[in-house]
């Protein structure tokens, strides 16, 4: 971090590679799937051009976190609609695995209905979900990352389980699903 502040090119190159797919997910969870890439890319560029004002003593990773959701705010508000994330192009499945074509279309249908109830938690639980699943970042990476307490991270995370619990055991009741 030091010396990406005093200038150097491979130093901050070095942050994107170590840091981009929280920045990913963390985008993903408030803008979907099919603008993250632009996002991320718009996230570091800022951040880069931040750099100079950036405290030596502050938490990069805290830093570049807000940086992202403020990023993510900005585009929404510009846009003027809120997206639902689409977890679509999130590969839950091993490619290596073999099963019979009954079983992976049951697969496909529960993976489905999971990407949808994620979709419809609050963008809060769902950035928690994405940065603990699929970063395995740990509470005190995201409580880091977030901004937040890890008391406060565990209490979203709990929720986001506890929500998905619930809805999808209520769906698996019903004799139409």
């Amino acid at each position: 971090m030091q010396r990406s502040i005093a200038g150097s090119r491979d130093a901050f190159g070095l942050l994107v590679l170590r840091h981009a797919r929280m920045v990913r997910a963390i985008c993903m969870s408030r803008i979907g799937s099919q603008e993250v890439d632009d996002a991320v890319q718009e996230v570091f560029l800022r951040v880069y051009r931040g750099l100079p004002r950036l405290q030596a003593t502050a938490s990069f990773v805290a830093y570049l976190g807000q940086v992202a959701r403020n990023y993510c705010i900005d585009r929404l508000r510009s846009a003027q609609k809120q997206k639902s994330v689409s977890l679509d192009e999130v590969e839950l499945d091993p490619a290596d695995r073999r099963v019979d074509e009954a079983a992976e279309s049951a697969r496909a249908e529960r993976l489905e209905r999971l990407r949808h109830e994620i979709a419809r938690l609050p963008e809060s639980q769902r950035e928690c979900l994405l940065l603990f699943y699929f970063e395995e970042m740990s509470y005190a990476q995201m409580a880091e990352a977030l901004g937040l307490t890890e008391a406060a991270v565990n209490q979203r995370l709990s929720r986001a389980r506890q929500q998905l619990r619930h809805t999808l055991a209520e769906r698996r009741e019903e004799p139409d699903r």
